[in-house]
Order: C-alpha cells, then structure tokens, then sequence
C-alpha cells in the first residue's frame, strides 16, 4: 500500500518530487465519431502512436523524479528486440515500473482494490454510479486479478483471455490521461474535482477512493470535497443547470502558500467556485488567505484557466495574447482583445473579469461575511494579475516580469497554437517546463527570452549517456512530440497532478 505522507504544494514551479499521472488506456482506442461531443473529443486518435509520444513523458518524468525506475526502464528498452518483452509503461503488466514517486491512477486504484471491504465497495458504488445490472456486477467480483479489474474500471471493457474476446461494460473514461481535472493538491490538502460532465464523472467516484484509501488513509481530514447542497434536488431543472456546482483541476493553480487562482470557465461553476471558498476559509489548516477568481469565456478552446496561462519562473508566465490587457486592436482579421473583452469572428464576446477574496489567517471564518476585496485599481486583466502574482507573491521587480505570448502573439498562430496548448506547460522545476513540439512560433518565443530549447527524446538520450544530469537543465523548455496527444486536447499541465513540490 502507498505510504501517505510527503504531500504537499505550496506553488506551480517548485522542483516536482511526487505526481499523478494517467497513461493512455485502451478506452481512449474505443472513442468512435458519433460519440465525440458527449466523451469530449474532437478527433480519434492512433492509440499505439499516442502511447509512444506518452512514453516519452514518462521517461522524463522518471528522470527527474526516480532514478531508479528511470534506469529500469532504460533497462528493459535495450531487451525490446525480444518480442516477448513486456510493455513497462503499463500498470496492468508484470514488467510495470512500479515508482512511488511517478504514480499511475490504474496503478493505484489496483493497490487499494487488493483489500476485499474495499474491493467490494468500489464495485457497488461504480455500478450503481453507472446504473449497471447485478449480473455485470458479479462479472466484476469474480475478477481475480486486482491489475485486470482496475483496468475494467477505467476502460469499462472486461477482456475474457480464454476466447480472447472482450465486452463493454461502462463508456471509457478517455480524458482519464488528464489528471490535473480530478484533483488539486493545495498546502498538504487535496481538493477534489466535482467533474462538470457526465463524461468524468466516474473519474471523480474513483478519485475519491484513492485519495481516501490510498492517499490521505487515515487522514481524511485533508480532503476537500464539493458538492451540491442537500437541498438541491427541490430546485427546478432550470435551477439546477444555473447553481450547479462543478470544478476541474485545470481551473486550479496553487500559486503561493497563501494565494491560489481558480477560473470560472466553461467547466468549472460560479457555485462550484463559492463551495471552494466556502471549504477553504471555513477549515484554518489549508493556510490560504487570498483566492483570486478569474472568470474567461466559456468556450471549447478555453476550457480551463491553464489553457490560456500557466507559470514557467517566478518573473516569466505564457499567456495566450488575446487575454492580454495590453494588446491592443488587431486589424480586419476580425478577432482582436481590448479593454478587457475577448471578441471573436463569430461575435461571441466575454468580458474577463478578476475578483479577489481574502480572509486573514487569524481571523475566525464568518459564513455570512463578505471576504470580497476591492482590486479594480490595480488589477485590469489576466496579465495585471499575473505581474502582480510575480510583484507580491514571489518579490520580482516589475520591470523583470516576462510575458510570453502563444503563436508570438500573431494571428492566426496564436489562436493555433493556444488550441494545441502552446500555454499548458508543466514546470518540473522552476524555468524548466515541459510543452509539445508542434507549438513553433511559441518555441521560437521562448528562445527569444533566453531559454534553451530541447526534444524530450535528446535530453533522455543524454541523461541515459551520463552526459548530462537531470540537476544540470535549467531555463529549458522541453517538447514531447505530440502528433497524437494534442488530439486529445490537453498539454503537460493537463496530464499531471502534483503530490509533492519542493519549497522555494
């Protein structure tokens, strides 16, 4: 079982020691045309490509965070010309890597499935959650491999070895690859995603089960859960659409040990938001005193706050320049950002807006009382919030801070590569980030603000040789190649959920 101990994050850029990932899972292979605007696609996806481009996320994840289980798998790829060789980047084979420092959700979820109570629970609850029949239940208690049924229950596929046939059970979980959407570690407290669609919200049940049996065991104390009021269901349906209470992970950042940013977007709700508030200033331990809210548009290319910014330093961020205050009107290509509003072609607008609450540690939380701070004379827009996260949260003079803009901040690449997350990069230390290879124009923005630029597949190559150490990179983007994993729109930031950063 996974010692739960060593979980806490305190900022987006701390060196990264301990996260959550999910690889690509057989489900993603199962997500047909007639079923991409309910599982969320735009596209299908070459799952054994998507795999190869994923497996080199890993690696370097591994690299940096267990040199143990990096020269395992190093190991095991020189033994490849051996077609029996089994795949080490999957949970479910015998030859799996096993670190406790790169964790896997199917991983995982096999580990706490191993004890019968809980065994017997997550079933019950996955197929009442799923409106499943009591004969497809018994199919899932008669599994004796944990590995296998915590494979079943993420793909909802069970695969019968002896006529090498397979039965769909539950829909797939194919934006399970997203990990950052399900939870958010805040200080050494773990919140947990209310999923805003049907599509994830079986991600959300099994989430709670390892963090309550597996992560916080014992210690259930740091979990925050939202959730909507006991009194819900006597709302009208049109007064459940508006005061539904929905967040992902993605509209999460914890920027400062006292500061955190959530965004009010297309998935995560003004009452989702003010059920976080809520939780947080109500419980003393989570050490959070200022929470900034960020409303932006609810649109399908900006689903969450971390599609359009994430932090690379404490000076430097990457913005999508069209929620820039400063950038002023475009020409006649008809999308342009001024004074705060986001137009497009199609004449959908949304204005940005910014709120600020806070409440001082030492003083008792009042359910009643209005935490909201007036900050409409410093803070115009996502860009002023962002300087004045670098001013007075990490010490940086002003005329340090560093905007990087996606696409160059030129139509039509900004837009491109902001839709192929160009502003979703995970930060394995502090100015060392990871992003796809695809994004050139934003590649080519960060070499012009003095950063290295390096393929994933060279830099393990030269860790591999020795002739270079993980320690060593620093002011580095780094780019997994992304052909496949950009189709399932969601960049590294996406694909990681943080347990353990080092303080800066």
């Amino acid at each position: 079982m996974l010692k739960n101990e060593n979980i806490h994050v305190e900022t987006e850029i701390g060196a990264l020691r301990k996260l959550i990932i999910h690889s690509p899972d057989g489900g993603i292979g199962k997500v047909v045309p007639a079923k991409f605007k309910e599982w969320l696609y735009d596209d299908t996806v070459h799952l054994s490509q998507m795999r190869k481009e994923y497996n080199q996320y890993i690696k370097l994840l591994l690299h940096f965070l267990d040199e143990d289980c990096a020269k395992y798998v190093a190991d095991i790829e020189k033994l490849q010309s051996n077609k029996q060789q089994q795949d080490c980047f999957k949970p479910d084979n015998d030859a799996y890597f096993k670190s406790d420092k790169v964790l896997d959700t199917q991983y995982l979820l096999s580990q706490i499935l191993e004890e019968d109570t809980i065994r017997q629970r997550i079933i019950s609850a996955v197929c009442a959650w799923e409106g499943s029949s009591s004969k497809t239940e018994r199919k899932l208690l008669a599994m004796d491999k944990s590995t296998e049924l915590a494979k079943t229950l993420i793909t909802g596929i069970i695969n019968y070895r002896k006529n090498e046939s397979s039965e769909f059970i539950f829909a797939p979980l194919p934006n399970f690859i997203f990990t950052r959407d399900i939870a958010i570690t805040i200080n050494n407290h773990l919140l947990l995603s209310n999923a805003a669609t049907a599509a994830r919200e079986r991600e959300s049940l099994l989430m709670r089960f390892i963090a309550q049996y597996a992560l916080f065991k014992n210690n259930e104390d740091k979990l925050i859960e939202i959730t909507e009021p006991g009194n819900f269901f006597l709302l009208s349906e049109e007064e459940q659409t508006l005061n539904k209470v929905s967040l992902e992970g993605g509209d999460v950042m914890m920027i400062a040990p006292n500061h955190i940013l959530i965004g009010c977007s297309e998935r995560t709700t003004p009452a989702g938001i003010n059920e976080v508030i809520h939780n947080i200033f109500s419980d003393d331990t989570t050490g959070i005193e200022k929470i900034s809210v960020i409303k932006i548009p609810r649109h399908r290319a900006m689903m969450h706050i971390d599609t359009v910014f994430t932090q690379v330093r404490k000076d430097t961020w990457v913005l999508f320049g069209q929620f820039s205050e400063r950038v002023q009107k475009r020409d006649n290509t008809g999308r342009y950002s001024y004074n705060n509003h986001f137009l497009r072609a199609d004449n959908s607008a949304g204005k940005i807006e910014i709120l600020r609450y806070q409440k001082p540690l030492d003083e008792t939380y009042l359910p009643n009382k209005n935490y909201k701070k007036n900050i409409s004379d410093s803070i115009t827009g996502i860009e002023s919030l962002l300087r004045e996260v670098s001013r007075e949260d990490f010490g940086v003079a002003e005329e340090d801070i560093k905007i990087i803009y996606s696409g160059n901040n030129t139509f039509p690449y900004d837009e491109r590569e902001q839709w192929t997350d160009a502003c979703n990069l995970l930060a394995l230390k502090e100015g060392v980030v990871v992003g796809y290879d695809r994004n050139e124009l934003t590649i080519n923005t960060f070499k012009n603000n003095g950063f290295s630029v390096k393929k994933a597949e060279d830099l393990i190559g030269e860790f591999v040789s020795k002739t270079l150490a993980p320690a060593d990179v620093e002011n580095t983007l780094i780019l997994l190649p992304s052909a496949e994993l950009s189709r399932a729109r969601g960049g590294a930031h996406c694909m990681s959920l943080p347990l353990l950063r080092e303080k800066l």
